[in-house]
């Protein structure tokens, strides 16, 4: 036995997450079982590679590694997603267990959403008279919402009503809200009823309502379905469809369990919903309603300072990483100086593709499948201990993963993407928390959005350096060329002058290059150039800085040693570089002359001065091997 058990779901319904997560881990700690949830936030308004690079987290975990797999089919907000999953372990032969919506070859356990429903519509009709009544509904083609509708209908059917109207929605707040504004905007008679196929719908409507001066229940009536907290911490209290789910995580738990010790047995059982009538319908709220809306007021002030913590976070995060220019910059000039988000706990870990901070555009990797073998850990706080970028292998899912007897933990994934950039994943251990209030989905968005802002700014970086290198280099020395002889060695000088330290600075000119030029050619010429510079390079100081500062012509700035060392220096790099020039058994004479000057702290000169100088006392130099020259040509052609 492997001792571990995989959830997959949509985080978007997380109070049934909770439920479901919850009592499952509760009843898999009385085993030793470590649960791991596989977590996505696709949503319809989303683009739709956003969507598909989510669903790459289900792609994560290995079939083999695990004993069982929960699928929350229903938090599905699309309804090919489980297929893939469904798939992998199939084939794998690991047994699977569907919530709530039939899956072929699966078994399934599932509430109802009929008799609910029909009890809701019966109580408008009978006990309040309502007549005219709005369905709002969910998501096309989701099997619990067309359920939902067609026990209204049927109850309406019944009582030789019709739908008053009906709104198209996607069981989101907001659609709800902006269909019922716009309802009332056109001027329509306002319903007697109105029934949503969830409550968050109906939250939205309620909102939409009060907007406009509207009273519920006082002048309609609204109900939900699925008896979240927010529609019953609110006021009015929302009247709902109840599933019971605040037990169905450990029955999910048991028969998982049974499938696994029957794997060959298919089985679908199903359990009652119930209408749980309140304030939103005119009717009268439980006093354990009541008192738990209470609580929930009290404990909003800390809630909302929850939300604000996150907040705080990314900003305290955005203009410390403005100035990142490497992947270790996360750590380094971001989160190390800001507090960790309390929710995320103790233990979580930001696992990225390598490649992500490494490859450009052109070159990073359209997939939407799999993750690399060998990714980053950007970050890691483990047992409250932050740690830096380090490597591992992602088939272990979590970092150091190790099964420990007798204990079981809960593992939470979910996605890191920027539309089709693949870029990690996030796993917490044992602090489920911001699953449960979709404050992992907000954190998820802002960290991808963190991500993949820092990402283009060290792209941005890297491309200005290169940039910068091209306007300020000489491309056939690689020394600095003109522009950056005047702007960086003379800011080096200029930083010796406020410290008050004396520099030097180093002229070197070839002989002759005319010469060369035009007796021996330009691509001669060139190599004469690029020899000089390599040997100016080499036999010199490895702390100075160097410049091509015209054809032939190149100036060296670093540290001014002690004043009865400088001539020494100056006469062993001259020799030395003779030296590399005899090496390279050359066709022609090659020799450079060598000048320098002393650049005082209170030497208010410009960099062209500093060069005269050297460019004077160089000269001299050049004279002397001229002549040099000179009279070994003369003696030459005597003998001849």
């Amino acid at each position: 036995m492997n001792k571990r058990i995989a959830i997959f779901t949509n985080g978007f319904s997380n109070e049934f997450v909770e439920h479901i997560v919850t009592g499952f881990h509760k009843k898999a700690a009385e085993d030793s079982v470590d649960v791991f949830v596989f977590v996505t936030y696709c949503s319809p308004g989303d683009h739709q590679l956003q969507n598909k690079c989510q669903l790459n987290i289900f792609h994560l975990p290995d079939p083999k590694d695990f004993d069982g797999a929960l699928m929350l089919t229903n938090t599905y907000n699309f309804p090919d997603e489980q297929e893939r999953v469904c798939a992998r372990f199939q084939r794998a032969g690991v047994p699977m267990l569907s919530l709530e919506v039939d899956v072929p070859n699966m078994s399934c356990i599932k509430t109802e959403n009929y008799e609910g429903v029909r009890e809701l519509a019966l109580h408008l009709i009978e006990h309040h008279n309502a007549k005219k009544i709005i369905f709002v509904n969910g998501v096309k083609g989701n099997v619990e919402n067309t359920t939902r509708r067609q026990a209204l209908v049927d109850v309406l059917k019944d009582h030789n009503i019709e739908l008053y109207d009906e709104f198209i929605c996607d069981f989101g707040f907001y659609t709800a809200y902006l269909q019922m504004k716009w309802f009332l905007e056109a001027g329509k008679e306002l319903p007697d009823a109105i029934v949503c196929a969830n409550d968050n719908m109906a939250l939205g409507v309620n909102s939409a309502l009060t907007e406009k001066g509207y009273s519920v229940p006082e002048d309609v009536l609204l109900t939900g379905f699925d008896m979240i907290k927010d529609g019953q911490y609110t006021f009015p209290i929302i009247s709902t469809v109840s599933r019971g789910w605040d037990k169905f995580g450990e029955l999910a738990y048991d028969k998982l369990k049974y499938q696994i010790e029957n794997p060959d047995e298919r089985f679908t059982e199903e359990y009652k919903s119930y209408f749980v009538p309140s304030e939103s319908c005119g009717c009268t709220a439980s006093e354990e309603a009541v008192k738990n809306r209470y609580n929930a007021i009290r404990n909003s002030y800390f809630d909302n300072l929850q939300k604000e913590i996150m907040d705080i976070f990314f900003m305290g995060m955005q203009i410390p990483l403005s100035f990142a220019v490497r992947k270790e910059d996360f750590f380094e000039k971001g989160i190390k100086s800001i507090n960790d988000i309390p929710q995320l706990g103790p233990d979580y870990c930001l696992c990225t593709e390598p490649e992500f901070f490494e490859m450009n555009d052109e070159h990073y990797p359209e997939r939407i499948r799999g993750y690399g073998s060998d990714m980053d850990i950007l970050y890691e706080l483990s047992e409250g201990k932050r740690l830096s970028l380090r490597h591992f292998d992602s088939k272990t899912i979590y970092p150091g993963y190790k099964h420990e007897d007798g204990k079981s933990n809960l593992y939470i994934f979910a996605p890191l993407n920027y539309l089709n950039y693949i870029i990690g994943y996030i796993a917490i251990k044992n602090t489920p928390t911001l699953l449960y209030n979709l404050g992992l989905s907000k954190f998820i968005k802002s960290m991808n959005a963190q991500l993949f802002s820092m990402r283009r700014h060290i792209f941005s970086e890297r491309t200005n350096k290169e940039l910068k290198k091209v306007y300020m280099n000489d491309a056939l020395t690689d020394m600095y060329n003109r522009m950056g002889c005047q702007k960086v060695l003379y800011d080096f000088i200029s930083s010796r002058k406020e410290n008050n330290e004396k520099s030097i600075l180093v002229f070197a000119d070839i002989d002759r290059m005319k010469t060369i030029n035009d007796v021996y050619g330009h691509l001669n010429g060139d190599f004469a150039i690029r020899a000089t510079a390599e040997a100016f390079r080499t036999c010199s100081p490895k702390e100075w800085l160097f410049g091509r500062y015209g054809g032939d012509e190149f100036i060296a700035v670093g540290p001014c040693p002690d004043s009865d060392t400088i001539e020494q220096l100056i006469k062993k790099i001259s020799e030395s570089m003779s030296n590399e020039f005899k090496s390279l058994n050359l066709a022609f004479m090659l020799h450079a002359s060598i000048g320098y000057t002393i650049i005082e702290p209170n030497d208010e000169a410009m960099i062209d001065d500093y060069i005269d100088r050297a460019d004077k006392y160089m000269y001299a130099e050049k004279e002397k091997y001229h002549q040099f020259i000179d009279s070994i040509n003369h003696k030459k052609e005597s003998s001849d």
